[in-house]
């Protein structure tokens, strides 16, 4: 795959379909074991990576930054429409929605950040949600243009096969 994604292509009918930026991480930057063992024992339904062997109280004794997964915002509300996913913010367009949520381009902070490449998976997320909404685009674009007598869900190679009418 690659990444041709643009700060333009972010707009509300593609972060419906992705989301990606909805799920709340925080990186916790040089934290020691202790500080870390502290975190994994008090905190509720957070993921702490990178994650400790089973059995183990901790991954190491290095100083390293671990990220906070607390999973995707509570405001996020997901359902299926039409075999596929559809996201929507409880908070949109209210005065209660955060300043950074409606500010968000993650384009444009991942070339900020140097990030713009496959390893962030995140864009790749929001990618992959552009390219799937390309495809139906595309195909309504066939389904619109299709000569009368065939059948809208009929791809070309199928009609070749059959001859032309």
């Amino acid at each position: 795959m690659e990444l041709d994604i643009h700060e333009r292509d972010i707009a509300p009918e593609l972060c419906q379909e992705c989301a990606a930026c909805c799920r709340v991480r925080a990186t916790v930057k040089d934290t020691d074991s202790r500080f870390r063992v502290f975190l994994r024992t008090t905190l509720r339904e957070v993921m702490i990576a990178p994650a400790a062997e089973l059995g183990q109280a901790d991954c190491c004794d290095e100083r390293h930054d671990i990220t906070l997964d607390h999973g995707f915002c509570k405001h996020l509300e997901s359902s299926t429409v039409e075999d596929r996913a559809r996201h929507s913010c409880g908070l949109y367009g209210r005065a209660e929605m955060p300043s950074l949520c409606c500010q968000y381009n993650c384009v444009s902070w991942a070339k900020h950040e140097g990030a713009y490449h496959l390893e962030n998976k995140l864009l790749v997320t929001a990618q992959q949600a552009l390219n799937r909404m390309r495809l139906r685009d595309a195909r309504l674009r066939d389904e619109v243009n299709m000569p009368k007598g065939r059948r809208a869900y009929e791809h070309r190679c199928c009609q070749r096969r059959r001859g032309s009418r």
